[in-house]
């Protein structure tokens, strides 16, 4: 047993030796391929900036012979008597010029300077200089410099000629020809690049500058910057650009580190492996000590996270819990203490009092319950945009107007301030926007003791969209800057706990954010504590061509609705006698069953416009009575009627078959708009 032992420790160790190994050759591999990237990017570093100076340095000469022209052509050749002295000057700053020569239109050359040395160009035709004369007649036509390749003198040795024609009293005079050599620059530039060998050449391949080629590193052969750049754009002639690695101290030290590297990373996997060895002959009973106190602290950590995850879950359920209790419980006691008074009470008038505080109770109700849902439906990503056409300074003028005698009831003002042009029509979720305000002047209105609200509204086109830019800012308790970050979360309030003043389910602000950022849009705050509160959402909305339908209609325009025949589905009584009560006011007549089978046999027996059916029921359910109800009859219109508001519900009440999917608690205006689209025709 120790023997095989001993013989695992030792394959251990052996693997450990060759894998260190194999990751020393791999990091010394790399390490070399990362100098050869790094010596790459630095010859492309130097060459791009050496072609550049090269490019700019005979620019700028050239410019001096530009400049001698443009004094001949304005005073029409009259500073030909300072030609002497100029040429001399330009020479004698610049030791890129060897001479200079005036070339008349003629194609002789007239001047020389200087003449010492250059005798044999005097008079010279060089109409008969076969490389000289095509180029020379082509430029002077272009008005353009022409560079010559390098070429040899006839007074002896090479240069460039470079000629620039010159124009005045309406003709070709001649041309400014200088005989140029670069290399005076070129080894300037070269002092700033030490490390590298340089070959220069023009177009036809002949090499007119060298430096250190007999120092090239052989070694690095395969690593060379060549770049091709133009010099005479008529007549496309372009040198090539050559630089090339010396064999300098710094690659030397280089490739020393490198070796020196692979040397050590041998010598030290060689001393890991013998570590790795002993170690693990002394590990064995350790290993499990350690092993059992790291599996131990990992579930203590596990139990500690689970059990504060449980805690503040636990505390989140019950505050929200107590807070839905209060809220829930607070106007469903108010409807149920009413109706206990209804029931000893004989005073009409008083009467009609408690129906309006049971009526504003049971909407708080709704409210609370409606905002629930929607947060459930934007966690669940069920929330979709509907996009219609509307006008939002219209929508955001109806809200305001629909608040105002609220606010009026609290003392309190609620201005509206519109900026500018205000009246685009716009495409996009008019409910939503309008949710948004109400949800924001609801908030700004409770928090309000004093002074009240001010919206400005403002409209801003910006890249073919509407941005609309909305500031409500009150003038009630203010927001802690501390509290400011979170006041956006869900079921956060100001107050909380048993003494807090303000009613609410805390969902209001976290449902408006979610819709504006639904909507592509942003929302931020501002307070100060007993000053007031300030959000300003911005919302981009599609700028429509068309006009907004007005869908407005009257509820008046219902109540003839008297040869109207409609069947009501609920298993509940209750429901059953509040629908039939809600139709009865809007002129109809109806009929009732029980359940989805007792709904079929009164289709057969007889003939319905309209079905409101109840989905959830016991024996047949509304969804299975309308299929079956579809299948003999296409044409009669069915409504799904539940307190479900799922979009899943939604979807499968129109696949089954209905026209409309109206939720609980169904009021009588919502009733009226619904039979008005679909019955507005057969109106007496």
């Amino acid at each position: 047993m120790v023997s095989i032992i001993k013989k695992k420790e030792f394959f251990i160790a052996l693997f450990a030796f060759i894998l260190l190994n194999l990751f020393v050759l791999f990091i010394w591999d790399r390490y070399k391929n990362d100098q050869k990237l790094e010596l790459v990017n630095d010859i492309e570093f130097s060459g791009e900036h050496l072609s550049e100076d090269i490019s700019h340095a005979i620019q700028k000469d050239i410019r001096i012979l530009e400049n001698l022209k443009n004094r001949l052509e304005i005073t029409n050749g009259s500073y030909f008597n300072y030609w002497e002295h100029d040429a001399q000057t330009i020479i004698g700053q610049n030791p890129s010029f060897k001479f200079i020569q005036w070339i008349d239109s003629s194609m002789i050359i007239k001047k020389t300077t200087p003449l010492q040395g250059n005798e044999a160009s005097i008079n010279l035709d060089i109409s008969k200089i076969d490389y000289r004369r095509n180029e020379w007649i082509k430029h002077t036509i272009d008005k353009s410099t022409n560079i010559t390749p390098w070429a040899e003198l006839t007074q002896g040795g090479h240069a460039f000629l470079v000629d620039i024609p010159v124009y005045f009293k309406g003709s070709l005079q001649g041309t400014i020809t200088a005989g140029m050599d670069f290399k005076n620059n070129l080894d300037k530039f070269a002092k700033n690049i030490e490390n590298y060998a340089i070959e220069v050449k023009d177009e036809k391949g002949s090499s007119f500058y060298t430096h250190d080629l007999d120092k090239i590193d052989t070694t690095h052969s395969d690593v060379t910057f060549l770049k091709t750049f133009t010099i005479d754009q008529l007549d496309h002639q372009q040198w090539t650009l050559i630089l090339k690695p010396k064999l300098s101290t710094v690659l030397k030290s280089n490739t020393i580190s490198i070796s020196i590297m692979l040397i050590f990373g041998l010598i030290l996997t060689s001393s890991l492996s013998l570590i790795i060895y002993f170690y693990f002959r002394s590990r064995k009973e350790n290993s499990r000590a350690i092993k059992a106190y790291k599996r131990l602290k990992k579930s203590n950590k596990k139990i500690i996270k689970e059990r504060k995850k449980a805690e503040k879950a636990s505390e989140a359920k019950t505050e929200f819990l107590s807070n839905m209790s209060h809220e829930i419980r607070t106007p469903l006691n108010a409807i149920l203490g009413f109706i206990e008074i209804l029931k000893y009470s004989k005073d009409t008038e008083t009467n009609k009092t408690y129906l309006k505080l049971m009526d504003k109770s049971s909407k708080n109700l709704l409210s609370l319950v409606d905002n629930v849902l929607e947060f459930d439906k934007i966690e669940s990503g069920e929330t979709h945009l509907i996009n219609l056409i509307f006008k939002p300074s219209q929508e955001i003028a109806s809200i305001v107007s629909q608040y105002e005698t609220k606010f009026k009831q609290q003392n309190l003002y609620l201005n509206l301030e519109c900026i500018g042009f205000c009246n685009t029509t716009v495409v996009g979720d008019e409910g939503k926007y309008n949710q948004i305000l109400i949800n924001l002047i609801k908030n700004a209105l409770k928090f309000t003791n004093t002074g009240g609200v001010t919206i400005r509204y403002e409209e801003q086109i910006i890249e073919h969209k509407l941005n609309v830019k909305i500031s409500i800012k009150d003038t009630g308790i203010g927001i802690p800057k501390d509290n400011l970050s979170s006041i956006f979360e869900r079921f956060t309030q100001l107050d909380v706990g048993i003494k807090k003043k303000h009613k609410g389910s805390g969902l209001g602000l976290s449902i408006s954010r979610n819709l504006i950022k639904l909507m592509g849009g942003t929302i931020t705050v501002d307070s100060d504590i007993q000053k007031g509160t300030e959000f300003v959402i911005s919302l981009p909305f599609t700028i429509s061509k068309q006009l907004p339908k007005d869908e407005r209609t009257t509820t008046s325009k219902a109540i003839h609705f008297k040869d109207l025949k409609v069947l009501i589905v609920d298993d509940n009584k209750t429901n059953l006698l509040v629908l039939s009560k809600l139709l009865e006011h809007l002129g109809i007549q109806s009929e009732k069953a029980i359940n989805g089978s007792d709904a079929i046999n009164k289709v057969k027996e007889n003939q319905y416009q309209l079905i409101l059916m109840d989905i959830h029921m016991p024996i047949m359910d509304g969804f299975e009575a309308t299929q079956i109800i579809r299948e003999t009859n296409k044409d009669i219109l069915i409504f799904g009627l539940s307190a479900d508001v799922t979009k899943q519900a939604i979807t499968h009440s129109i696949e089954k078959g209905m026209a409309e999917y109206l939720t609980k608690p169904l009021s009588k205006e919502k009733l009226s708009q619904v039979l008005l689209k679909y019955f507005s025709n057969k109106l007496d």
